[in-house]
């Protein structure tokens, strides 16, 4: 059995002191050690977004005159207590704030029962508190990533061509409370990564604005108080956030995530599927509509086909993998083992989570800040992650939804499952799609850890068998369809003159 080879650095959960209050309870984000970035990385003004190739840049403030808003930070500095909250690094906190967003609404709508306790039939979504299922977080990691990373690109653009010198390199008498190296302040990075965070989450989680308006002021007015940024290049940063984020938003008006939960429209294409295997039906009381049938018609980041990347039918119950697969279930559920146990819970990402791809996005976060990377690398590495695991939910779903295949409980109802059962056929694994993406992806930015990242996509596969929520074959075509997505996520990035 493959050991875990990596596990979360439990220092990330003892020093920063940011708290979401939410209306209706809490989002807290762990504590983290501060970024020390290595380098600038000027060249960054060179390197192509993902998706906003160019935005209008007319009415930012002047950055002409480096004296320009110095009483303020002469102020603010030593007055402010978040300094060190912030110093985590823009693009890490923003990320673990959009991750505890998702396990915040990562709750499916309750059921409506009539006065006498009888079940309706129907369902109580609320717009203002979206059910964050793993293809809509898959989705808005995405949107998020590529506005901080596109945003970011143009914001090097403008900081190398003004050269405005940070405050405290202004002004000797100013102390830089952040560490890493000195940066051109105009426009301001953090700022950017807040605005474009937040317009994304905001719209949403409308719910949520006032919430983290807060964060925002709190994160930009502390970067004031560190010596490294004036009001303007504030100003100028929040601008630009915005800009990228509402070209990003307008984007996904347009792709097809609208019509992915079209339940008049499954009702007639389910019919007309052939199956030579056992059939999904849900199996929830009361019986509840399919987890977004059509997510697999919605708009990739990186794969130009998606039925290019589908693996093909299962095996039918003839076949003698069917067959393996499912002594193999029944072995497992009178024998687990406790290290199949711990796995099983480590990789289940259910219920309150962040969801699998959230669960990856924080392994990034961590990487990204351990290497000292810039915010720009930094924005580059999860937006290509994030993209992937996009990719991959749109390529799982059109799997799951293609061939229609019963959980391992349908086929024998005496399984008993570790995990909930998802409200979505089984073949392919999600879970085997995601992981194989973003260890594809990750390997390609950090090569020295390739062994790792991939033995930690075989656990999280692993542990869907464990749990007795798939089949081996749905997690061993998972882990290849993951693979080729996120090949395509790798083969993009090559081409955008970062490398």
């Amino acid at each position: 059995m493959r050991q875990l080879r990596y596990t979360l650095n439990t220092s990330v959960f003892v020093a920063l002191c940011l708290v979401l209050t939410a209306c209706d309870g809490l989002i807290d984000t762990p504590a983290v050690p501060e970024l020390n970035v290595t380098s600038a990385d000027s060249a960054a003004a060179l390197w192509q977004p993902i998706y906003v190739d160019s935005i209008d840049v007319t009415g930012l403030p002047d950055p002409s005159d480096p004296q320009e808003g110095l009483d303020e930070v002469r102020t603010l500095a030593g007055s402010n207590t978040s300094i060190r909250t912030w110093n985590v690094g823009a693009v890490q906190a923003w990320t673990e704030i959009t991750c505890k967003m998702v396990a915040k609404y990562n709750v499916a709508p309750f059921a409506e029962r009539a006065p006498d306790g009888r079940y309706t039939g129907r369902f109580l979504p609320d717009p203002q508190k979206p059910f964050t299922s793993p293809p809509f977080a898959a989705r808005l990691y995405a949107m998020i990533s590529v506005a901080q990373y596109d945003a970011l690109i143009h914001t090097w653009r403008l900081k190398y061509t003004a050269n405005r010198p940070e405050p405290a390199t202004a002004d000797a008498s100013i102390r830089r409370a952040a560490p890493g190296v000195a940066m051109p302040s105009w426009p301001n990075a953090d700022a950017v990564v807040a605005r474009a965070t937040v317009e994304i989450l905001a719209t949403l989680y409308p719910g949520e604005r006032a919430t983290l308006e807060s964060l925002y002021k709190e994160a930009v007015d502390s970067r004031i108080a560190a010596g490294i940024a004036r009001r303007s290049d504030v100003i100028a940063g929040d601008s630009i956030g915005k800009r990228v984020a509402l070209r990003v938003l307008q984007r996904a008006q347009t792709d097809k995530f609208s019509a992915a939960d079209d339940q008049p429209r499954w009702r007639r294409v389910e019919p007309t599927i052939v199956t030579t295997w056992p059939r999904w039906a849900c199996e929830e009381n009361p019986l509840r509509p399919p987890m977004l049938p059509f997510f697999g018609e919605v708009l990739p980041w990186h794969v130009a086909d998606i039925s290019k990347v589908d693996p093909g039918p299962p095996p039918s119950e003839s076949d003698p993998i069917f067959k393996r697969d499912l002594d193999e279930m029944r072995s497992i559920n009178d024998n687990r083992t406790r290290e199949q146990v711990r796995i099983a819970a480590f990789w289940e990402d259910g219920a309150g989570t962040a969801t699998p791809p959230g669960h990856w996005m924080r392994i990034a976060v961590e990487q990204t800040r351990s290497s000292g990377l810039s915010p720009v690398r930094s924005a580059r590495v999860l937006a290509y992650l994030a993209t992937s695991q996009h990719d991959a939910a749109v390529a799982a779903w059109h799997t799951k939804y293609r061939y229609i295949t019963a959980r391992p409980c349908t086929v024998d109802p005496s399984l008993r499952m570790s995990a909930g059962l998802p409200n979505f056929p089984g073949y392919t694994s999600g879970h085997s799609t995601f992981s194989s993406a973003a260890a594809e992806v990750l390997s390609h930015f950090f090569p020295t850890q390739r062994a790792s990242y991939m033995a930690m996509a075989d656990e999280a596969a692993e542990s869907r068998i464990y749990s007795r929520i798939h089949m081996r074959i749905d997690c061993e075509v998972g882990k290849q369809q993951g693979q080729a997505v996120g090949v395509a996520a790798v083969q993009r990035a090559q081409g955008d003159a970062a490398e």
